[in-house]
């Protein structure tokens, strides 16, 4: 049985970010007014609540991506008991149906497009994927 804190910490992650970026920072009695504060009076060449903010955002968007890829991951090729389990690493999975709204993993771009996935695990070795020569009449795309 998989343990509850693999499938919480990526989104715990990105609460945390969030509350920690955007909670409080206006009220005068908060910890982050009173370490400005003590910023000024102090020599300390502490970044300003500004730059603070700034960074908090710019490490929520920078990491967000990355987060909800992991659970992505996590739900597509890692929990055989998850509902959105697809296939292993290095295993190609083809879809037989489109998607609906039960498919909760991922926004699909098209929910009248029937889809393969794989998801590769290079960090031992490369991969070598071959396409199938396709009818002309045909359109496919390959994305990576």
């Amino acid at each position: 049985m998989k343990p509850i804190n693999q499938r919480i910490i990526p989104l715990a992650l990105a609460g945390l970010i969030t509350t920690i970026a955007f909670t409080g920072c206006d009220k005068k009695a908060a910890p982050i007014s009173q370490a400005k504060k003590a910023d000024k009076q102090s020599d300390l060449a502490a970044p300003s609540i500004e730059e603070t903010r700034t960074i908090a955002e710019e490490a929520f968007i920078f990491g967000l991506p990355l987060v909800t890829n992991y659970a992505v991951m996590q739900e597509f090729c890692v929990d055989k008991d998850s509902g959105q389990y697809k296939a292993p690493f290095n295993e190609m999975h083809n879809e037989a149906r489109v998607f609906t709204y039960k498919d909760t993993a991922v926004v699909t771009a098209n929910s009248d497009t029937p889809y393969s996935m794989l998801w590769l695990d290079l960090h031992s070795e490369p991969m070598v994927i071959s396409v199938p020569a396709v009818e002309k009449e045909r359109y496919y795309s390959v994305q990576l």
